[in-house]
């Protein structure tokens, strides 16, 4: 299976972009992972909140496919701590599908036709995050959830 993290808006600071590239190295050990980067939609006066999340939404769909199993990272999701994380990973690793989807929205959210292909809404936090430390938040928790799949230390449990 191919772990994806897709999210609008490109990481600019590049501390946290060594973190997230040290991160998707170290995940890598245990499954592929791609860390995928949409240019931001600027918005417009024009653009109201609903146009944004549909064109944000275009640009998302086009990197799934049909048999994706596709996640949102979204601030209405369950909240899972890191061995909950881990199981639920384990099973979707266990399925047979090859692609396993996590997607990042825009600041506004996700369109409606978004949230009707998600298999699962998780939530990283009740606190707001910019995406750039979302990501690096994700891919450390994505790590840690290897780890404890592999009894190995990291998770010191």
């Amino acid at each position: 299976m191919e772990v994806i993290l897709l999210s609008i808006n490109e990481t600019k600071n590049p501390y946290l972009e060594k973190l997230i590239i040290d991160y998707s190295k170290r995940i890598n050990h245990y499954i592929k992972f791609t860390n995928i980067e949409i240019q931001k939609i600027k918005s417009s006066r024009k653009n109201n909140i609903e146009e944004q999340k549909n064109k944000e939404g275009i640009q998302i769909k086009k990197f799934l496919k049909k048999s994706d199993i596709c996640v949102l990272l979204d601030e209405t999701g369950r909240s899972l701590n890191s061995v909950e994380f881990a199981k639920s990973l384990n099973n979707y690793y266990c399925s047979n599908k090859k692609r396993l989807v996590f997607i990042i929205g825009g600041a506004f959210g996700f369109s409606k036709e978004i949230y009707s292909i998600i298999f699962e809404k998780f939530s990283l936090s009740k606190m707001t995050f910019n995406h750039q430390m979302v990501k690096l938040f994700f891919c450390e928790q994505l790590y840690r959830a290897n780890t404890i799949l592999n009894n190995e230390k990291y998770h010191n449990k």
